[in-house]
């Protein structure tokens, strides 16, 4: 069995649920075993790196096409894990055993306060941009949060904020408006990055010298700002990129 492959972008379609006592995964939609799908010795990525992240295991054997089973939970945070989404790639197999990745390991992430507001006017449902009555110290990357909301920040200007995506709720003209950054807290994780993700990273905290198989960890300074450590697990060239989120997490 290859200790890493070329993908970092198998098939994934469907949900899946974990088993932790059985250590097994049973799929809602999925096509384990079908080519171009999970495979045993691959390894399958548990949520979503932008949202609820659980970790990370190796394919240990297929079932099919909605059952396989994993080598080990010690990659995994051990949260319960239902109808998550997920990803399968071809990273290399021994970080999911090691504890810098292991979702076990990361420290959990605090906040501070950057400002407490009031939105200038409505923002009505649908609407991914809030203006508000003062941006001081806001940035790309913050939580915007509001009575039934919290987004994150995706850009400032002028007194506008932009969201990640739109608002279920709306923003009363008036309504207190808080928004928090992060920091202290520490997350890592393995990327597959092709020729176009290291052009893309020149100009970015998340600059690389080369394709391969990266370890990234980031985490916030005292300050709020920005800092990635960057491990080159395999420098090789070829690799198919496309999980979510591609290389630089910007």
């Amino acid at each position: 069995m290859a200790l890493w492959g070329n993908s970092d972008a198998k098939w994934s379609g469907g949900t899946v649920t974990v088993d932790y006592d059985n250590l097994t995964v049973t799929g809602a939609g999925t096509s384990f075993g079908v080519v171009g799908a999970a495979a045993t010795g691959d390894v399958i990525r548990f949520g979503s790196r932008t949202g609820t992240y659980y970790g990370d295991a190796i394919v240990s054997g297929i079932t099919s096409a909605t059952l396989l089973s994993i080598a080990s939970t010690s990659g995994l945070s051990g949260a319960a894990i239902s109808g998550a989404a997920f990803d399968i790639s071809e990273l290399p197999k021994y970080t999911t055993w090691d504890s810098v990745y292991s979702q076990k390991t990361q420290s959990p992430a605090e906040t501070y306060v950057v400002i407490q507001t009031s939105a200038a006017s409505t923002a009505g449902i649908g609407s991914d941009k809030v203006t508000l009555t003062s941006i001081t110290g806001i940035t790309t990357g913050d939580t915007l949060i509001a009575p039934s909301v919290s987004k994150l920040v995706t850009s400032v200007a002028g007194s506008i904020v932009s969201l990640a995506s739109t608002i279920a709720v709306a923003i009363a003209a008036g309504a207190a408006v808080t928004v928090t950054r992060a920091t202290g807290g520490q997350k890592s994780s393995v990327y597959g990055t092709a020729d176009a993700e290291v052009t893309v990273a020149q100009t970015t905290s998340f600059e690389l010298t080369h394709a391969g198989w990266v370890g990234v960890t980031t985490y916030f300074d005292s300050e709020g700002n920005l800092r990635v450590k960057k491990e080159t697990l395999v420098a090789m060239s070829g690799i198919t990129t496309g999980n979510t989120p591609l290389y630089p997490p910007l």
